[in-house]
Parts: C-alpha cells; structure tokens; sequence
C-alpha cells in the first residue's frame, strides 16, 4: 500500500510516497508527463536507483525507460522525482525491490525485473517500427506527387510517335526512291526525272526535316532500322514508348 511522508526539509515543498514494486504504478508516471508534455507543459522529471541518478532532469518522456537498464537482482529502490514547473520542490515516488517487500524470494525480484526489460524491448521495437513505417508513408507520398509532376509534365510534351513513324517510313521511301533512280540508256540523265507527289508540310515533316538537319544520313537509316523491328514486335510497344517518352523529356524536343 501507498504510504506518504510529509516530512519537510529545508522549508521545501512535496511529499514522499512509498510502495512496493509495481511496474504498472511507475508506468503511469510515466504518463503523466507524456500527457503534460502533449498539452504543450513540459513537466522536468529524473529517476534514480538505489540513490543514484540514472535518468538526469529532462521533460522527454522517451528517456523514462532508460532506468530499466541499471535494475539487478539485488535492487533496493527506485525514485521518481515529479518537479513543480522550474523549480527545485518535488513529489518523490518511492518504490521498494528488496526481496521482503516484492515477494520474499530473490527469485521474486528477478522475475520482476526481467518482466519489466521485456517489455521495454518490445515497446522500443514498436516505436521503432512505427517510426519507420511514418517515414515511409511519408516517402511514398513524395514519390507519388513526383510522378504525378511528371506525368503532367510527360503529357504536354508528349509527341504522336506512332504519327511521326509512319510520316518517317514514307519520306524515307520517297528519298530511296530518288537516290536510287537511274538514267534510261540512250536518254540524257538530265531528262530523266523521278515525280515525287509533295504534300502540305506537318508538324511531322518538321520533325523529320529536323531530325535531317541534326543528324547524319546513315544515323538515320540505323534510326528507321529500329523502327522497323518495333513495328514487327508491337508487344515490345509498352516498353519502348516509356524509354522514348522519357528521352523526349530529358532532351525537352516535344
């Protein structure tokens, strides 16, 4: 049972509560400054074993545990000191581990103790795991609004590929055919000519006539070589779009 000191020393202020061992006792001083600190009222506390001071004056309640690691078969006593605001004056909560008032075994004690470490572990793990898991929600949700910058971005830049390939394969048969034209024999080659049928320039034919401008013949020729083996493997489309989206991105030609 709870006992209470009154006794004053220096014309200080608080009392001294004494008790045996509880876990769940010590737990909920522990609360008692999380919920301070949660409304906005930091409350200074420190603990000390056996009289010695484990857990210096501080107002983290993620530093209360840190005494679990100084308890040992033959602990006498744990205190919690819980200070008015600034000042000096405090509540001292004073629990007793010797063997008579736990359980009269050292057994007792050990068992107690080794409950306790236990579960500081586990609770250490799961502020662990929340801690990670809170960062990665968190990445997740910056890699998803990336993307959907991208996206966005991709969109407005984005070029009719299947347009501009078919629009490629046509002038490029039309320059075959008038590179390879020959003269008739006993014509002049002056007098031989190939007709090509000309048609309004598009937004393709510039691209194409930039692509010429840029680029050398025989790049070009290995380019619609490429093109060729994409449109006999259209299942190859999916991943090869993706790539020439991303190159369009990155040169900034749409």
């Amino acid at each position: 049972m709870e006992q209470i000191n009154n006794k004053r020393k220096g014309g200080g202020t608080g009392k001294i509560f004494t008790e045996t061992y509880n876990p769940q006792r010590i737990e909920r001083l522990k609360n008692i400054i999380s919920d301070f600190r949660a409304q906005g009222k930091p409350k200074r506390y420190c603990i000390l074993v056996d009289g010695e001071m484990v857990v210096p004056v501080n107002r983290d309640a993620s530093n209360f545990d840190n005494y679990k690691r100084y308890l040992e078969a033959h602990t006498q006593n744990i205190e919690v000191r819980m200070y008015f605001g600034d000042s000096p004056n405090c509540n001292k909560h004073i629990f007793h581990t010797s063997q008579m008032t736990l359980s009269g075994t050292q057994k007792g004690v050990q068992e107690q103790i080794e409950e306790a470490l236990e579960k500081q572990r586990i609770q250490t793990e799961l502020e662990t795991l929340r801690s990670k898991l809170k960062n990665k929600n968190k990445l997740i949700e910056e890699y998803e609004e990336v993307i959907g910058e991208l996206e966005e971005e991709l969109e407005k830049k984005s070029l009719n590929i299947e347009g501009v390939l078919d629009k490629s394969m046509q002038l490029f048969g039309q320059w075959k055919a008038k590179n390879n034209a020959k003269p008739v024999q006993g014509i002049p080659e002056s007098n031989v000519e190939v007709e090509v049928q000309s048609e309004p320039e598009s937004k393709s034919d510039k691209f194409y006539q930039q692509m010429k401008d840029k680029y050398s013949q025989e790049s070009l020729d290995g380019s619609l070589k490429i093109w060729s083996v994409w449109l006999k493997h259209p299942e190859l489309k999916g991943e090869f779009m993706k790539i020439v989206k991303q190159k369009i991105k990155e040169d900034g030609e749409a």
